[in-house]
């Protein structure tokens, strides 16, 4: 099942940027790595006794690469958000693990997914920005969560299918509220111009 959601949610993104996005350099670059990152989410890599997915390393080196590139404001302060938002991930998903009693209701991903995209959106400014951090705290807080419950299991897989699914969805979800403000500033803007057109 975490199969299928990944690959529904990665294909959207794919046929979003490909039919939607204006044509760029950076569409085209962008759908190659989805592609890419299609093809390699079934890959296992074997480090020491651990095994890492080889899409969660490719998301981890997106999320790195868009930081570097885009340089943005305040990189110190943006390192403390995505400290903050990393232990906000590894500390639920602990919990969870160790009184799970809480999380019989509501699951446990719905919580930090839900808390993850507030604090995107609340810390980052531009679609690239919260993307990033979205990507960037995920990863980090999956590996984070992974090395620390190491030591209680044998057999651990860090961004499996459906770790790559939860961090897909949000992608999606970030792109659809960034689309949505876009809808809302221009009708906003056209109300005012026509607000100012009548006044004259």
């Amino acid at each position: 099942m975490e199969a299928l959601y990944y690959y529904w949610s990665i294909w959207f993104v794919w046929i979003m940027v490909t039919f939607i996005m204006e044509k760029s350099l950076w569409r085209s670059v962008l759908g190659i790595c989805v592609l890419i990152h299609i093809i390699f989410s079934h890959v296992i890599i074997s480090v020491l006794d651990m095994s890492i997915n080889a899409g969660f390393l490719m998301t981890f080196l997106y999320a790195c690469a868009a930081f570097v590139i885009y340089r943005p404001s305040y990189r110190i302060m943006r390192i403390m958000q995505l400290g903050s938002m990393v232990s906000a991930y590894a500390f639920f998903m602990m919990f969870a693990l160790y009184d799970p009693v809480w999380f019989t209701i509501i699951k446990v991903d719905w919580v930090v997914f839900t808390l993850l995209i507030l604090m995107c959106m609340t810390y980052g400014q531009s679609l690239t920005e919260r993307i990033t951090l979205w990507m960037m705290s995920v990863c980090l807080g999956e590996a984070l969560y992974a090395l620390t419950i190491h030591r209680l299991t044998s057999s651990i897989v860090i961004g499996d299918l459906s770790f790559l699914s939860f961090v897909v969805q949000g992608a999606v979800f970030l792109l659809g509220v960034d689309q949505l403000e876009k809808l809302l500033n221009a009708r906003s803007s056209r109300k005012s111009v026509k607000g100012a057109a009548k006044s004259t």
